[in-house]
């Protein structure tokens, strides 16, 4: 049966269609996102491929202790034997992924292998030899469903995650491999997802997201692949869920995000406290914070100002834009040498 064809006479449900809308306006701030996180972006990325590692390791019951596990994907660790090895494998798996799939490199079925053998030893896996009903190789006809998979990505005949849907479907019960193939299925669904340009599974974990809905969607999986062979895959709860787990991701980021921006507004904050205690004369301006701070808000500056004013640290000279502010802690406070925190600290 060609799943892709089926598609031509397909009627996306109404609530599926809402999902898929509210997903394509996550996809259209992906730029609004990156640029939020553009500061942060390489130590999320380096922390997400660790996470990955752990969670794609513990779905695939990888037989290492959460310490040895943390060193081995933190410290790079040398592996002591096969299981570890199995878990510095994971590792390169995801990089490798990562990288491909970001560069709009789409993969076939000696790719998904080559993967598969990085984490359990080289050559452990082939690929099935089995011959279908129809008298064609099993591994012939994976690798014309992947090759159906991009033409019809690449040229936009139909949407993205419907498509990666049905290729994870036809994996999980062709069975290319030999051995593994549930693993083979999930890690192509995350290629997929990444070629979709969902940046969220950039800086939040795929796997932990997935390890969270990996019931359901097994549960969908093997109800829409009832009587595979004579009919046609129903893919519609599957492509819920993973509509689903896709805002979950964004919904992750845009906690992060926010969290990061209330770091980043509370750092600011505190080095502009500084300069105005150790730094500015007893009398001064705004423009003088801002020679300092090019970067700061009139907000910012504003918050801070009025901040100091009701701690009674300064007092404005005036009105408007141009005020003067004057400071009235005296030379001796300790804040102004330890900083303004200093009661709250526990010194010893």
């Amino acid at each position: 049966m060609d799943n892709f064809e089926i598609l031509k006479h397909y009627t996306i449900p109404s609530d599926v269609l809402m999902d898929m809308l509210s997903t394509y306006r996550l996809l259209g701030m992906n730029l609004e996102y990156e640029e939020k996180i553009k500061d942060q972006a390489k130590y999320l990325r380096n922390e997400v491929i660790e996470k990955d590692t752990f969670f794609l390791a513990n779905l695939i019951g990888v037989d290492v202790t959460d310490n040895r596990l943390r060193l081995l994907i933190t410290k790079n660790s040398l592996p002591k034997n096969k299981e570890e090895q199995m878990v510095v494998g994971i590792k390169k798996v995801v990089n490798m992924i990562y990288d491909k799939a970001t560069n709009h490199l789409f993969f076939n079925g000696s790719d998904i292998l080559d993967c598969l053998n990085l984490i359990y030893g080289k050559t452990t896996i082939k690929f099935s030899n089995a011959i279908l009903e129809n008298k064609v190789s099993l591994r012939l006809t994976y690798e014309r469903i992947l090759e159906k998979y991009q033409d019809w990505f690449k040229n936009d005949k139909f949407e993205h995650i419907f498509l990666s849907v049905i290729v994870f479907m036809e994996m999980v019960n062709l069975k290319p491999y030999s051995n593994h193939n549930e693993l083979a299925a999930i890690l192509s669904l995350y290629y997929m997802i990444l070629l979709s340009d969902v940046i969220s599974i950039h800086y939040v974990s795929f796997f932990e997201t997935y390890t969270t809905f990996k019931n359901k969607i097994d549960t969908a999986v093997a109800k829409g692949s009832i009587n595979y062979q004579d009919n046609y895959l129903k893919t519609t709860d599957t492509v819920r869920l993973v509509f689903e787990l896709i805002a979950q991701t964004y919904s992750t980021l845009q906690e992060m995000i926010k969290k990061l921006t209330q770091q980043e507004r509370a750092f600011k904050s505190d080095v502009i406290e500084v300069t105005i205690l150790q730094k500015m004369p007893v009398y001064f301006t705004k423009d003088d914070i801002r020679r300092i701070h090019p970067n700061a808000s009139d907000s910012t500056i504003n918050r801070i100002l009025f901040k100091l004013r009701d701690e009674q640290i300064i007092m404005p000279l005036g009105k408007g834009r141009s005020a003067r502010w004057m400071k009235i802690i005296s030379e001796n406070d300790p804040r102004l040498i330890f900083g303004l925190n200093y009661e709250s600290k526990d010194w010893i």
